[in-house]
């Protein structure tokens, strides 16, 4: 785990990202696998997709550019993070998910530790991030992170409580 590094959705790592996406399916965890699964069907206009966002552009309401990483480790995708450009209510400035296999690693601190300096070269000082109440492993890698709990929120979009913290990215 010593070579990890955020890379931007490539060609090169289509084989690795169909991996990660299919490690969802067999999990039978259907919301990330629903997010994902167009890649598996048109890889080439999924990376137009994730290029578009970042521009702004065919963004869905309620949504904002959005700059989306792979976390890489020895070739291949372990994690994605998405920094979105605004803060999203509920969701924050930064999201970010492990493959099922790779879980319980370290991968998890390390790819936001990694998505901090992305929000912090597009201009964010203050990272707003969340995650469910009931999600402690989520909760320890924010913590790991310096992330100072603001409070609980209630995302109605998913009915689910909420722990908001803040990152400074700059001292």
């Amino acid at each position: 785990m010593t070579d990890l590094f955020l890379a931007k959705p490539d060609i090169k790592y289509k084989k690795s990202f169909e991996k990660y996406v299919i490690a969802y399916r067999e999990a039978g965890e259907t919301y990330y696998f629903s997010m994902y699964k167009q890649a598996l069907q048109n890889f080439g206009g999924y990376l137009k997709y994730l290029n578009n966002w970042i521009k702004g552009i065919d963004l869905k309401d309620g949504f904002v550019n959005t700059s989306t990483f792979w976390l890489i480790d020895n070739n291949e995708v372990v994690g994605v993070t998405r920094v979105r450009h605004e803060e999203v209510e509920g969701a924050g400035h930064i999201g970010y998910d492990i493959s099922p296999i790779y879980r319980k690693k370290g991968y998890g601190t390390q790819i936001l530790k990694l998505a901090l300096r992305e929000a912090e070269k597009i201009g964010i000082k203050d990272v707003i991030v969340t995650c469910n109440v009931e999600n402690t492993a989520s909760r320890k890698i924010i913590e790991k992170n310096n992330g100072r709990l603001l409070g609980t929120i209630f995302d109605k979009e998913e009915n689910e409580n909420l722990y908001k913290y803040v990152i400074r990215t700059t001292e």
